[in-house]
């Protein structure tokens, strides 16, 4: 009659696939956008599976302000060779932060974000330590003299050779760590190996490193910072060893 489906409707569904997309939400309702209602959070039937497309279905009509995924990047190797450059301590490439000392102000995954940080709180920022001596003493090469330090840890999107280090201080004036060491290490049971020397930072300034130490391939940095502080950006410029 006058509801019945067209030959041409029944081609343009077809073109969806829909036979193929597997839930990973189950029908939900919804409430208002009002400020105590708009948010909804909602676990996923399946996280072990690596997903490159999402279908969102809407029942019966309507429109939703923002939809956001949370999950882990995951880096495709097939699509990359041995002479790519590319950040492979960036959170788009995968990489994720495993493990930190102290996160007071700022979470050490705010480092491996793209682009360049907004201002403080879009970096790693630790809380100040209360073991330092009432008087400050400074080495022959420079450093602070103080006890301590602040480390983090982090996979790599993939494992892989580094070429360059960058370590970007913008917006700490007052509170950047003096010093900052890398160590890196190839698999879990592996032990730390220097990467990069203990080396001074400075404030709201871009650290670029191409003299290491040892340049791996690696599949966890550990960054060290020392006494205490923070800065905004890690950015770990390699290519991609296929073990």
């Amino acid at each position: 009659m006058g509801t019945c489906a067209t030959e041409y409707n029944l081609k343009q569904v077809e073109k969806l696939r829909s036979q193929t997309w597997q839930e990973i939400v189950p029908m939900v309702p919804l409430k208002a956008g009002y400020k105590e209602t708009r948010h909804h959070y909602f676990p996923t039937l399946r996280n072990d599976k690596v997903w490159t497309h999402v279908r969102l279905n809407l029942y019966p009509d309507g429109g939703i302000a923002r939809l956001r995924l949370f999950g882990e990047a995951i880096l495709d190797l097939t699509l990359l060779d041995s002479s790519q450059i590319l950040n492979l301590v960036s959170m788009v490439n995968g990489g994720v932060c495993e493990d930190y000392s102290n996160a007071h102000y700022g979470h050490p995954r705010n480092i491996i974000r793209p682009n360049e940080g907004v201002d403080m709180s879009d970096g790693w920022e630790t809380a100040r330590r209360l073991d330092r001596p009432p008087i400050i003493q400074v080495s022959p090469e420079g450093f602070l003299q103080l006890p301590g330090f602040e480390w983090a840890v982090f996979r790599l999107g993939a494992p892989g050779v580094i070429h360059r280090i960058e370590v970007d201080t913008k917006h700490f004036k007052g509170n950047y760590p003096d010093t900052v060491r890398l160590e890196g290490k190839l698999g879990l049971q592996a032990k730390w190996i220097k990467l990069l020397s203990k080396t001074k930072l400075s404030m709201d300034k871009l650290h670029v490193y191409k003299e290491l130490d040892n340049k791996g391939p690696f599949t966890h940095v550990r960054v060290i910072i020392a006494p205490d502080g923070g800065f905004s950006r890690l950015r770990i410029w390699g290519s991609v060893s296929l073990l």
